[in-house]
């Protein structure tokens, strides 16, 4: 893998606003830990940001490793979504 960043942006490859709204926190809480009382405990290897007034999800590669199974999760959710991803460079690429 050539690049250290993966981005997903809140967008379809066709362009769409990628829908519900809220779908990069729901994400990001679907792949964090939780301890005993219930406090999410979120993965250092995964952000939220924002990008061109969109909101993205932050994938760092190292994850594929780390935690291979939440890095699949995350790329399966891309492609069943067709959405957008970028590397840290702001360059398209597909997965």
């Amino acid at each position: 893998m050539l690049y250290e960043k993966i981005l997903i942006i809140g967008k379809t490859i066709k362009g769409k606003k990628f829908r519900p709204s809220d779908w990069a926190e729901r994400l990001y809480y679907t792949v964090a830990s939780y301890d005993k009382n219930g406090r999410a405990i979120f993965n250092p290897l995964v952000n939220l940001n924002q990008k061109k007034n969109s909101k993205c999800f932050v994938i760092n590669t190292k994850l594929q490793n780390k935690d291979p199974m939440i890095y699949d999760f995350l790329i399966d959710f891309v492609i069943s979504n067709d959405l957008e991803t970028r590397d840290q460079d702001d360059n398209l690429i597909r997965l």
